[in-house]
């Protein structure tokens, strides 16, 4: 066949054969290495490889899936996903592994037989899970047991892949069981000596702070088995309590700890021994609102067994001065409960607070024996007790933690105690209050018996709460002390050698003392017999009250220093100074206060009442010096009230003052009842003798701006003497005023002085020295009826200007302020001079005469009047006017006066005579030189008994007991028989030397008598000594005195008849004595003066 193709050779066939199969293994090959050069590829099988070699004895290992990366940086590395390791035993471990990388070598690859230089564990997540009932803390045998299994595997992994380190990022730790605990964030490092020991160093990043742990397995070295141990450094209680354990600040459980746990394991894996040593140092926590600090704190416990104790040695607590080392055991539960017994003890413990001022202390020892269930949260503390020489304290106390916080009860008895050891053991957590106020407050004493029970609730240990955690009897304490010192509050002075009880009972803390002595500094003690202190409402936390009561006895001084203390300051306040004050005196306080920090003067309600005996000061008391008194006491915190008798500026005086407190509203009181005299007010810088004599009681009492002042003048002789006013003793009379004082005037306001018919009102201006400067009397009434004001100024040159006016004024006071002797001198009211101003509508005289529209002017001066111009109507009709002239040295005093009659009427001087014009005119060269005549013209005389009776007299009769003859009526004219005769002249010529007044010449003319008078009279003894003749039928009778030297031999003298009768007026001026000689009747003129009186 033509057409057909060769046939290739064999060898041809061949050759294409081999060259398609070499090109097909290229593409494969090509293939492949494209595969693997782009990452890690899954290779089947390769994770239960891996799987099964990792599974042998108690592990199982299971690998999700497996994948081979030849793209990596050193080399190969196998990359498996989802690893899960499962140890069993007597607590399962398991160990999950979401990505784990390990680089390979190429001849375990090809061999089959896998192995790691290292590992590097990514988010590996171990979980432990305890068995058994429930802790608090892990069981130390299962965890060791659990972690030794862990051991196990890392090593024999170690070992089988040849590895000599594994790090572990990001890892995690987890516990499950009765006591569940979780640690995230670990990063470690972990290695393997070639003598098989495996070190972990690795850092927890923990709840509150991060923490590093060091880890150590290796075979032990005194036998078989394991030895493992690891050190803590920053863990805290947080981390080691579980995820539910609370991380607040003052709780505790964020203080750094650190710990190392050492522990041997026999070849089965069993826990043989432990020893367990923790530690922290400069810590503290907040229980309430107490603060628990420590400087350093150890417990060191070692673990022997499951059936033998655990054995707790040296441990300490230390803080500054309080050393405490203990030791004791712990004996494990029995049976399925888990209650833990535990004994400790400590020797020769130190205690010395920081909040106790005072050298620390040792002690004899103390021992602790209780209980604590694990699975309760329940303490139990059959019985501790603490001995120290003679003082002994025992009791049980009981702690129960449920779900809202613990629960304490307590119960302890003591005998025997130091005071100062008692607060250097009381717990700072226990009634915070009552410690930090023994410790404040109590400075000596020995606690012979006490006995203390309490049941306290939660919230007693959260100081947010407001509940206190007790009420009612939860709290009772019932304690006898003897030598007790006690600083009561402030800075008030100690009180020692106390007895007394304290007692908690019903909420109220009450201490009750006796005996005691308050010490101040170089004076005298004070005795404080006894005393109560309380503290009320003692649950509360905020609104505590104390309350005290006490007595002070001694010193007034001392009194005052303790009163004068910090916080009370009551002298001070009072503006009173401490020194100079002398005297005894008792004193009882009572207080109430807030127990706050700082205790704030305007919270504390305090009364103080005593008594003081012999009270002197010798520093014024509200301006004013007390001496010698016998004092009530009341003060509280607005203001001291001081009451009794005493020397009040030098008088004997009832004293009533209050003196408030600063920053108090009540006014300053001075209420003084002083009796004293006038000389005494003299004494003292007030002169008021030209007014008063005489006792008078006088009242002080404070008033807003000023003092009011009432005087009770009923044994006081009150007189206004330029008015010719007069009080007598025995009259009821009072005075009032209000007295404001500034520094350079007193102002004697409301002047009110009462008495019988008297009503003045009115206000007085006075100097700082007490010299009056100005004064009105709007109602000025010396007796019923008056109705008159007077304004009173004082000039620069110290008189004074006066202007007195009215609708109505008595005038008869004034009229005998005149007449009586001196009565024109300056009186010592004004003893400086006045002017007076004088218009009063109606003045009032004797004898039921009145004067109208009386006005005019008055000047006086210490010699007496110095001018005058005095103008009236007396009757309303008929005028009279006075005027007093100054010339040089001399005066001139006129007087004109319608009706003289009246006039005298008026004047009290004679009220017999019936008008009259009359004149008066005296010159007068000095104040007691005067020569001055006195005319009238037709007057009547009235009812004169002189004129009836020497009319009527009948000659022939003779007093057969003297020479002087007392005439028999005889008929006579009718006015002569009545006393009445008109006169056409009154003549009186007179003059005056000192106190002598002399009538040289002195004539009375009328047609049916006449006489003449003369003689002397003493102004001062205000006696008379007058004689004269009396002429009937006057006119007859004196015709024959008128014939030239006949005259004078029949008539006698000008004014002298043929017939006259010589009398004698003698005695006092009030009440003459008339004597007439009735042989003068029958001797004609000058022959009638042989028988006229002669002088005696």
């Amino acid at each position: 066949m033509k057409d057909e193709l060769p046939k290739p050779a064999p060898w041809k066939r061949r050759r294409l054969l081999r060259l398609a199969i070499g090109v097909v293994f290229i593409g494969l090959i090509v293939f492949v290495g494209a595969i693997f050069a782009s990452g890690p590829v899954t290779v089947p099988y390769l994770g239960k490889l891996l799987a099964s070699q990792g599974t042998r004895g108690p592990v199982t290992l299971s690998i999700e899936s497996a994948s081979v990366d030849f793209t990596a940086d050193d080399g190969i590395r196998i990359v498996v996903q989802d690893v899960r390791v499962d140890i069993s035993g007597g607590a399962p471990v398991t160990l999950e592994l979401p990505r784990l990388e390990a680089p390979l070598t190429r001849s375990a690859l090809w061999s089959g037989d896998i192995r790691f230089a290292s590992l590097n564990l990514k988010e590996p997540q171990v979980t432990i899970a305890l068995k058994g009932g429930p802790a608090v803390i892990p069981e130390i045998s299962q965890l060791s047991e659990a972690v030794n299994r862990i051991g196990n595997v890392i090593d024999d992994q170690f070992v089988r892949r040849g590895l000599t380190s594994v790090t572990v990022s990001d890892g995690a730790f987890d516990i499950t069981g009765p006591a569940p605990r979780s640690f995230t964030n670990i990063n470690a490092d972990v290695f393997r000596s070639p003598d098989g020991e495996i070190s972990a160093s690795a850092r927890v990043g923990g709840r509150v702070t991060s923490w590093r742990l060091d880890f150590l397995r290796a075979p032990s070295k005194t036998g078989p088995g394991t030895r493992m141990a690891a050190v803590v450094n920053g863990i805290t209680l947080a981390e080691l309590l579980g995820p539910d354990a609370a991380t607040a600040y003052g709780k505790g459980l964020r203080l750094p700890a650190s710990a190392k746990l050492d522990s041997v394991l026999d070849e089965n894996g069993e826990l043989i021994s432990a020893n367990a040593v923790a530690r922290v140092q400069n810590g503290w926590f907040q229980m309430g609102r107490t603060l628990v600090a420590f400087d350093d704190v150890a417990l060191s416990a070692v673990y022997r067994g499951p059936d033998k104790p655990i054995e707790i040695q040296t441990s300490h607590f230390i803080r500054g001065n309080t050393r405490i080392f203990f030791s004791g055991q712990i004996d494990q539960p029995t049976g399925d409960k888990p209650v833990w017994d535990f004994q400790l003890e400590t020797e020769h413990p130190q205690v010395g607070p920081l909040d106790v001022r005072e050298p620390p202390q040792m002690l004899d020892g103390a021992t602790v024996q209780g209980r604590f269930n694990l699975a309760e949260k329940q303490i139990d503390i059959s019985r501790f007790s603490v001995r120290s020489g003679k003082a002994s304290a025992t009791g049980v106390v009981n702690i129960q933690i449920g779900s809202d916080g613990p629960y304490l009860a307590i119960a302890v008895d003591g005998e025997q105690i130091p005071i100062s050891l008692a607060k250097k053991v009381w717990p700072i957590t226990l009634v915070p209050p009552a410690r930090k106020w023994i410790i404040e407050r109590i400075k000596t004493g020995l606690i012979e018996t006490v006995s203390f029970t309490a049941a306290i609730r939660p919230p007693a240990f959260n100081h947010l709460d407001p509940d206190a955690g007790w009420s009612g009897d939860d709290m009772e304490m019932t304690m006898s002390f003897v030598d007790g010192a006690v600083a009561p509050v402030g800075d008030v002075a100690v009180v020692d050698g106390l007895s007394g009880t304290m007692t908690i009972e019903n909420e109220v803390l009450t201490v009750k003392a006796s005996g005691g002595t308050a010490d101040l500094p170089g004076e005298d003690d004070v005795v404080v017999p006894e005393t109560v202190f309380e503290i009320h409402n003692l649950p509360l936390r905020v609104g505590k009250i104390a309350k005290v009561e006490t007595r002070l006895e001694g010193g007034n001084a001392e009194i005052g220093a303790l009163l004068n203390a910090k916080p009370f300051e009551v002298l001070d306040r009072a503006n009173l100074k401490t020194g100079g004050v002398t005297g005894s005196g008792v004193v009882d306080i009572t207080a109430s206060f807030p127990m706050e920090r700082v205790i704030d003067m305007d919270d504390v309600t305090w009364k103080a009442v005593g008594r003081s005996e012999d009270f002197s000061d010798e520093n014024p008391i509200m301006g004013h010096q007390i001496q010698n008194a016998d004092l009530s006491i009341e003060a509280d915190r607005s203001q001291i009230v001081i009451a009794g008798n005493g020397e009040f500026d030098g008088l004997n005086a009832d004293i009533n003052l209050v003196v408030p407190l600063s920053g108090a509203g009540d006014p300053r009181r001075q209420d003084v009842v002083a009796s004293v005299t006038a000389d005494q007010l003299k004494a003292r810088g007030i002169d008021l003798t030209a007014f008063l004599d005489g006792p008078m009681t006088v009242s002080a009492g404070k008033a807003e701006g000023g003092q009011n002042i009432s005087i009770d003048l009923q044994e006081t002789e009150v007189r206004l003497q330029a008015l010719g006013w007069r009080k007598a003793k025995g009259v009821p009379a009072s005075a009032s005023f209000k007295l404001i004082e500034t520094d350079d005037k007193k102002v004697v306001q409301d002047f009110e002085l009462v008495s019988e018919g008297a009503d003045i009102f009115g206000h007085i201006h006075l100097s700082a020295t007490g010299e009056l400067t100005e004064a009105t009397f709007p109602r000025f009434q010396l007796r019923p009826g008056d109705d008159a004001q007077i304004d009173i100024t004082r000039a620069d040159s110290g008189r004074y200007d006066i202007i007195f006016s009215g609708k109505n004024f008595d005038g008869r006071g004034l009229v005998q302020s005149l007449r009586s002797p001196g009565g024109s001198q300056g009186a010592g009211d004004f003893a400086d001079g006045a002017r007076i101003a004088v218009d009063v509508a109606r003045m009032t005289g004797f004898n039921k005469r009145w004067m109208e529209n009386v006005t005019g002017r008055v000047d006086t001066g210490a010699r007496g009047l110095l001018a005058a111009d005095i103008s009236g109507l007396v009757g309303g009709s008929s005028e009279i006017r006075f005027t007093l002239t100054s010339n040089g040295g001399a005066q001139q005093a006129d007087g004109r006066f319608d009706d003289t009659g009246a006039m005298l009427a008026f004047l009290d001087l004679y009220k017999r005579m019936r008008g009259g014009r009359g004149t008066l005119s005296v010159a007068m060269a000095d104040a007691d030189s005067w020569v001055g005549d006195f005319k009238v013209r037709s007057l009547v005389i009235t009812e004169d008994p002189a004129i009836q009776r020497i009319s009527t007299t009948n000659l022939n009769t003779r007093d057969e007991a003297s020479r002087v003859i007392v005439r028999q009526p005889q008929t006579n004219t009718a006015e002569g028989a009545r006393g009445t005769a008109s006169f056409e002249t009154l003549d009186i010529n007179f003059t005056r030397e000192g106190d002598q007044m002399t009538i040289s010449r002195g004539a009375l003319q009328g047609n049916a008598l006449g006489g003449t008078v003369a003689g002397t009279v003493d102004l001062k003894q205000q006696t008379l000594n007058l004689t004269g003749t009396f002429v009937p039928i006057y006119a007859l009778n004196n015709f024959f005195s008128k014939i030239p030297l006949l005259g004078f031999a029949l008539g006698g003298s000008t004014g002298e008849g043929l017939i006259g009768v010589t009398y004698r007026l003698s005695g006092s001026l009030s009440d003459p004595v008339l004597s007439v000689n009735p042989i003068s009747a029958i001797a004609p003129g000058i022959f009638r003066r042989m028988f006229e009186f002669q002088p005696e």
